[in-house]
């Protein structure tokens, strides 16, 4: 692992706080320390600045009457540069200024008290001497004289016109290096000052953001752990939710298929109760008079043929261990044989296995349908296609409608219908959908779909 991943991942590691209290400590760090470089200097220069201002004029007022002769020349006489060696040695002005310079109007040296020779130019870039010319005292610290042996310490070194005396004349440019002790003493003092300042506020900033992001961690960490315990009963309920809900789906389903027991049963009593009872009170039918038998037969056999056609409808044939696919097909040819009439199969594949009421709804569905075609359409261009798509089967049962000149089906050539009423109510206990409309061309389209999860194709409805 390389050293930024260690890095990253111990960062990781830490507490919301933690990480703040080092961010916070980083940025506020190098923010103070940027921002007491940055005063120290500006400090620093002021000073430089006023304190070389001031010594231009002490300067000024000691050499003013010892150049007059530039005025008219543009070197020094001998007896006027000796005057100003001897304010530099001879007095206490010597002191503090250590070397002095002057240069003419013409950035050329006259006069130094060390040993640069004279006729040098100016060491000046031409914005500095605008500067000059314009009355403006110029700042350099350093400790190079530009070839003159100085002491090794630090000076500062400072450019000044030099006016004639009660005139606004500039005569000459003064140079001279001056000792800054006493300046670095103040600015040490200062910095120390400042540094201490910037110190506190940064702490005094530091600890407030502390105190502040503390509070918002610990506010976080209060709403992050009732987010997790929250999480945690919503997970439960979930969970609960998910296993009521398949208790649901499977107490639906084990509706739907005892509801199909349920209507067998039905037809079972009715063949084994009132059809027997009407078969032997067919045979006791000789022993009435003869006009009265007649009209009791044909009452019997009409009764007799309702009984068997709803006993024969509400009875599903042997499915329970049909596939899908042949379950429909059980359906198809179950109405072929029973009307005489042909249906189109369009089937795609279809799984193995699905709950039997699913299979149960699918031969209603199909059975119910092709019923109502052949009783309105004459059983003309019947056809069921079926599709397995998206967990769901869906199934299309259209006709072409009835044609003009050709009788409906007697009432007593046709099952009992279930109902499309009663059939939508079963496709939607399953949770499906049934549609029913009409074709431009004639007659109708109905289309179901049935949902069938994935893990309940292996789940045997007992």
């Amino acid at each position: 692992m390389s050293i930024l991943g260690a890095l990253q991942q111990h960062w990781a590691a830490q507490s919301l706080e933690r990480r703040f209290a080092i961010a916070v400590s980083l940025v506020i760090g190098l923010s103070m320390v940027t921002l007491g470089y940055w005063v120290e200097r500006r400090i620093r220069s002021g000073w430089e600045q006023g304190m070389a201002e001031i010594g231009a004029h002490y300067l000024e007022a000691f050499l003013a009457p010892h150049i007059l002769d530039l005025e008219q020349a543009d070197t020094l006489s001998e007896d006027s540069k000796r005057r100003i060696k001897a304010l530099v040695t001879d007095s206490r002005l010597g002191q503090r200024v250590t070397m002095i310079k002057i240069w003419n109007r013409a950035g050329k040296l006259v006069y130094s008290t060390g040993k640069a020779r004279e006729g040098t130019q100016v060491p000046l870039q031409p914005p500095l001497l605008a500067r000059l010319m314009n009355g403006q005292v110029v700042v350099l610290t350093q400790s190079d004289s530009h070839g003159d042996e100085q002491p090794a310490q630090r000076l500062l070194e400072s450019y000044a016109p030099i006016y004639k005396p009660g005139t606004g004349t500039i005569l000459a440019i003064g140079e001279f290096y001056e000792v800054s002790h006493s300046l670095d003493r103040e600015i040490q003092q200062l910095r120390y000052a400042t540094w201490f300042l910037i110190l506190n506020v940064a702490i005094i900033i530091g600890f407030l953001l502390y105190l502040t992001i503390r509070r918002a961690s610990r506010i976080i960490s209060s709403q992050q752990s009732q987010l997790e315990a929250n999480l945690a009963r919503a997970s439960a309920l979930a969970k609960r939710n998910n296993m009521l809900r398949r208790a649901a789906d499977r107490a639906r389903l084990d509706a739907a298929v005892s509801n199909e027991v349920y209507l067998a049963r039905i037809g079972a009593d009715l063949h084994d109760g009132p059809i027997q009872m009407l078969s032997l009170l067919m045979l006791r039918l000789p022993d009435e008079p003869p006009e009265l038998r007649a009209q009791l037969e044909r009452l019997i056999q009409q009764t007799l043929a309702e009984l068997r056609n709803l006993s024969a409808g509400l009875v599903l044939p042997e499915i329970r261990d049909f596939s899908p696919a042949d379950t429909i097909e059980a359906a198809i040819k179950r109405h072929e044989q029973q009307t005489g009439t042909g249906v189109a199969r369009d089937l795609a594949e279809l799984p193995e296995q699905m709950p039997e009421a699913i299979r149960f709804c699918a031969f209603r569905v199909v059975q119910e349908a092709l019923m109502n075609a052949y009783k309105h359409a004459q059983g003309r261009g019947q056809r069921v296609a079926t599709r397995f798509a998206a967990e769901t089967l869906e199934i299309v049962i259209s006709d072409d409608g009835p044609s003009r000149g050709v009788p409906l089906a007697q009432p007593s050539q046709q099952r009992p219908r279930l109902g499309l009423q009663g059939l939508e109510t079963r496709v939607k206990a399953l949770r499906g959908s049934l549609a029913i409309t009409p074709q431009p061309e004639g007659g109708l389209l109905l289309r179901a779909l049935l949902p069938v999860r994935r893990r309940s194709l292996t789940t045997k409805v007992e």
